[in-house]
């Protein structure tokens, strides 16, 4: 199967680039997956690779390669292949982008280069993908929320020892995905829990097996983790432009504060720990930090370790 995609796409490819009609001869000499062939063989494989563009809804059409019209060759329609323009506008376009490189469940965002058909664009110029990583305990997501949702109990093991949960919220941040609830025989106690710890988790007893607190979310969660509890420090950070708005959602406390003389945006972004380096070095070439100096070594030393 993999053999035929790979041959209808380098057919359509062809077709789809070339200025011209091409004709069946040429196609056979070209085009990968035709190569040694014998007529017979060429044809009957070529008449089902037509058959399978018709049904994806695209349809081979033949016209004539001169004026005098002795021969003919094939072409695709624009029609047949080109998308409609949505009509996107910019802060669409700019949300869709913020969406493709932000969210990945564990691998590569798959969605980058759909962008670019949108009217969209990378924000970088490399293939590495930028924003949070949400691999860590990804597989576990759907569990934690239907265990959220339905007020059902948890079963895991976490630190060493079995637990059993009744899980109130769950949230992702700096990378991470955590979860609050209390132990029964503690339930006075809430405690916060990161999802990546968490082993063997599965769902246990019936729905609405215990009340909520009220009003308690995600908030609740952030007020818990010990970064949070912190006071933040400065950054100092340049940027390309191209990429120093995703920078500032990606830190809803970011500010412009500067351009540098090679036309770079300089941001101020609050720290509380190192965290934000794994943040710029996702961004490549695309940004470095400026201050405080103690921060710059530390990506230095973070860099030099990784050759």
């Amino acid at each position: 199967m993999s053999t035929v995609v790979e041959r209808l796409i380098n057919l359509l490819a062809y077709l789809v680039d070339s200025p011209r009609p091409v004709t069946a001869e040429r196609i056979r000499n070209t085009v990968a997956g035709y190569e040694n062939l014998s007529d017979q063989a060429f044809h009957r494989k070529f008449e089902r690779d037509k058959a399978s563009l018709r049904e994806l809804g695209i349809e081979l059409e033949q016209e004539a390669t001169d004026a005098w019209e002795v021969e003919w060759g094939y072409v695709v329609p624009e029609s047949n292949y080109r998308t409609i323009e949505p009509g996107l506008t910019d802060e669409e376009r700019t949300a869709l982008a913020l969406a493709v490189h932000m969210v990945r469940s564990g691998g590569w965002p798959s969605g980058a280069n759909c962008l670019l058909k949108l009217g969209g664009a990378r924000l970088t110029d490399t293939d590495t993908p930028v924003g949070a990583d949400l691999g860590l305990g990804s597989q576990h997501l759907g569990l934690i929320f239907q265990a959220v949702l339905e007020r059902r109990r948890i079963l895991c093991g976490y630190r060493g020892r079995p637990r059993t949960l009744c899980t109130y919220a769950m949230h992702h941040r700096r990378g991470r995905w955590y979860f609050a609830g209390v132990e029964p025989e503690q339930a006075d106690t809430i405690r916060t829990y990161r999802l990546d710890r968490a082993e063997q988790l599965e769902l246990v007893g019936e729905p609405d097996a215990f009340p909520r607190p009220e009003g308690y979310g995600a908030r609740d969660i952030l007020s818990s983790l010990p970064w949070e509890q912190r006071e933040p420090q400065r950054s100092l950070i340049e940027c390309d432009p191209e990429i120093a708005w995703w920078v500032e959602n990606r830190f809803p406390d970011a500010r412009a504060v500067g351009i540098t003389e090679a036309g770079g945006t300089i941001l101020e972004v609050p720290f509380v720990n190192d965290s934000l380096l794994d943040t710029v070095i996702h961004l490549d070439d695309g940004a470095v930090i400026l201050e405080p100096p103690e921060l710059r070594a530390a990506m230095v030393r973070r860099l030099e370790a990784g050759r």
